[in-house]
């Protein structure tokens, strides 16, 4: 009875062993959407396309398998690859698409079957042969090729343990593609067997070179104030004692850097080898901080009545998870009011998210640089604030999936700030597409999702349409309706037209509405630039002086917009009435080019003391050489030439050429005033000033109307004897006479003051 209970579990045995675990792993690569399985050695393996059912289908042999699929959706969006649906055998994945796709599956390493999911122009279809079959190779189910080498002893020249040395070259191996650049090949110049150590090395030195080659390679590591001391009874040679970063670290810099990264992506972009350590996802899972379908006052209830232990004594690590919860929730102050509770928790990135959440700047900066991490980092930094136009190109793929993982209440609420962000930093297609997967999530074109893309039109340049769905939003009253009164009389500023009176009206009462928070003071703002755009200066500096209850600190930056405006748009007469009321008001100009820009007005309008006034009130003013060239003009207007010739000493440009001329006309050196126009090619006020000298030939032989006059001047009197007197001698006085007399009449029609009507 024994034997045949025993032939029993020896035929039943396969149906009772245990699955084995097939881990899958994702990845976006550019142009296409990356999925590895970890499958046993010598897997039979089929893609079957089934164009009907939007689907491809794998199928494994040996199994059954458990599919480890939990994370897959972490990494990517659901654009390719729509889901994932393990068979109910165990042996075969049910590939759903979110398009219309070709697929294309090869094996890496024997053990890594890797399928690549990119758009088609075609219906579902495989670029690869539909099966690929290993005949199964016999190893040693106790040791790994890493396992075996890595134990490998070694007696020659001393006993040594591991792989040898791959010498003293940084890139001593070629980087080479194998099926159609998927996979360095390593060139190895020595005779010796296969090294997995020395393939990974070769690996990211094939990476690395192609960077390099390619000029997509920015070295920065950055080595310490001080060196760090290296504690050891027997240092390692190999290893010096000023090195700045220790092995192991980088290498996980080299791999996190250069790990994934194929030709296609290395044209694309840049990598940073050593550059800001960017911050762990772990660290930013947010959707794992509570439940989507949890009841959020019975989480806080509880999170919140585990933080105080016995004596009341607060648990740090509850009162994290508390705070984490809260931000959950989308409660950033209230976070950072629980952390403060025990002021020695350390909670950095909670610090930094709550900021983020709330919209105000994080006083740490703590995600600032990080738009470029290939993690949740780099959404964190965008919504921080907008990447700046110096800064590496952000992480697009990673900050889309990242958004992807968010809970739903926190991608309504953020989404629209990100799309902000990413449109003043150029990135318009990334914010298209951050629009698209909100309107897919909502299920309609909300007034936030109308807002942002009103708001990518004004920055493409169609400003029609951005014209049309901010009118639409602001008539219709609801959410976003204040937002889109703002984002039209910014539209009026960019394209230089005048504010609707309707949208004047509504940045009135928005402001008056909302006056108690920030987006009454945003309001506050807009209506008076609304004012101001339009020309109704008097108006606006009225709402100035009002303030209705504004922060001085913004009311004072309205005061400086104001002033702006006033000198480059207001009429004579408005600016030198709200001008001077300002000057003696103390309403004065935070920045000297608006003070300069002020006293070049007055100048033009004839009124020298009152732009000495103006620069003189502002001290800093007088350090811009348009400051002192100001002054100088003013002085000679006050016929002050020899103070204006000390300012001008040291300053340089057509202008302070003239000016200098000017001096010298004024203090009666004409000579050097005629040599100063000549050196500058001014040839009409070097003959005004030829003249004023006395140097007659030069005048006679310039066209203009004085050159008569000085020939005149120049030419011999007609010779008359008033003891000889005869009617010749009579005749030629009286023509002489009548020549100078037409001469000085042409002299004074051509230099006579115009007169007004």
């Amino acid at each position: 009875m024994t034997r045949w209970i025993g032939f029993l579990l020896i035929a039943l045995w396969p149906s009772l062993a245990p699955a084995q675990t097939v881990t899958v792993r994702s990845g976006e690569h550019g142009e296409f959407t990356r999925l590895v399985l970890d499958v046993p050695d010598g897997t039979e393996w089929a893609l079957t396309p089934e164009p009907d059912a939007g689907r491809i289908s794998l199928s494994l042999d040996k199994g059954p398998y458990q599919f480890e699929i939990a994370t897959v959706f972490n990494r990517i969006g659901t654009e390719r690859i729509a889901s994932l649906t393990p068979s109910e055998d165990g042996v075969g994945l049910e590939i759903g698409l979110g398009c219309q796709c070709r697929a294309e599956a090869f094996v890496l390493r024997d053990t890594m079957l890797v399928i690549d999911v990119a758009p088609s122009d075609t219906p579902v279809q495989l670029s690869a042969p539909q099966t690929a079959r290993r005949k199964p190779v016999a190893v040693d189910p106790a040791l790994s090729p890493w396992l075996r080498e890595f134990a490998q002893i070694r007696f020659a020249g001393g006993p040594q343990i591991g792989p040898q040395s791959a010498g003293p070259n940084l890139f001593p191996y070629l980087a080479e593609r194998e099926q159609a650049g998927l996979v360095p090949s390593v060139i190895d110049y020595r005779d010796e067997g296969p090294s997995p150590s020395r393939d990974l090395g070769s690996q990211l030195a094939a990476d690395l070179s192609v960077a390099a080659m390619q000029g997509l390679l920015d070295p920065s590591l950055r080595a310490p104030a001080a060196p760090t001391a290296v504690v050891a009874s027997q240092p390692d040679p190999a290893i010096p004692t000023e090195l700045a970063v220790d092995p192991g670290t980088l290498a996980r810099r080299l791999s996190a850097g250069v790990s994934g990264v194929d030709d296609q992506t290395l044209r694309k972009g840049r990598i940073s080898v050593g550059g800001d350590v960017c911050i762990s996802d772990q660290d930013l899972a947010l959707n794992s901080w509570s439940q989507a379908d949890a009841d959020p006052n019975l989480v806080l209830a509880e999170r919140r009545g585990k933080v105080f232990g016995e004596f009341d004594r607060i648990a740090p690590d509850l009162l994290r998870q508390y705070s984490a919860a809260l931000l959950y929730y989308g409660f950033g102050a209230e976070a950072r009011a629980a952390l403060s509770l025990q002021p020695d928790t350390k909670a950095p990135v909670l610090v930094a998210l709550s900021y983020v959440i709330d919209g105000e700047p994080d006083p740490s900066d703590l995600f600032g640089g990080l738009s470029a991490c290939d993690g949740a980092a780099a959404l964190w930094s965008v919504l921080s604030k907008p990447p700046a136009p110096n800064a590496p190109e952000i992480a697009r793929a990673a900050l889309l999936r990242s958004f992807e993982t968010l809970p739903k209440h926190l991608r309504s609420y953020l989404g629209p700030v990100l799309v902000d962000h990413l449109s003043q930093s150029g990135y318009t297609d990334v914010a298209r597409d951050v629009l698209r997967r909100l309107q897919r999530m909502e299920g309609q074109e909300t007034d936030s999702i109308a807002l942002g893309k009103a708001q990518l039109a004004m920055k493409d340049g169609r400003h029609d349409e951005a014209e049309q769905r901010l009118h639409d939003l602001s008539v219709a009253g609801g959410p976003e309706a204040a937002r889109a009164v703002a984002a039209s009389i910014d539209l009026a500023d960019a394209t230089d037209t005048l504010v609707p009176t309707r949208i004047v009206e509504l940045s009135d009462a928005f402001a008056t509405e909302l006056r108690n928070n920030e987006d009454g003071q945003k309001l506050w703002k807009s209506h008076v630039r609304s004012l101001l755009i339009n020309g109704a200066f008097d108006a606006a500096f009225a709402e100035l002086e009002a303030s209705h209850g504004m922060p001085p600190d913004v009311v004072e930056f309205m005061q400086q917009v104001a002033l702006k405006f006033l000198v480059e748009r207001a009429d004579d007469l408005t600016f030198l009435k709200l001008a001077t009321r300002s000057l003696a008001d103390g309403l004065l100009p935070d920045h000297a080019a608006t003070s300069v820009a002020i006293a070049e007005r007055f100048l033009d309008l004839g009124l020298p003391d009152t732009a000495l006034e103006q620069l003189d009130v502002l001290a800093s003013a007088n350090d811009l050489p348009e400051a002192r060239t100001a002054r100088a003009e003013a002085l000679l207007a006050l016929s002050r030439p020899e103070e204006a010739e000390i300012i001008l000493i040291g300053q340089r440009g057509d202008r302070v050429v003239r000016l200098r001329a000017e001096a010298r006309r004024q203090m009666g050196d004409h000579v050097f005033t005629k040599s100063i126009y000549e050196s500058i090619g001014d040839g009409r006020a070097a003959v005004d000033a030829a003249w004023l000298s006395g140097d007659w030939k030069d005048v006679a032989e310039s066209d203009t109307a004085l050159a008569p006059a000085a020939d005149l001047m120049q030419s011999t009197p007609a010779a008359y004897d008033p003891t000889d007197v005869s009617l010749s001698a009579a005749n030629a006085l009286s023509a002489a006479s009548a020549q100078s007399r037409e001469t000085l009449r042409a002299l004074l029609d051509a230099t006579a003051v115009p007169t007004s009507d």
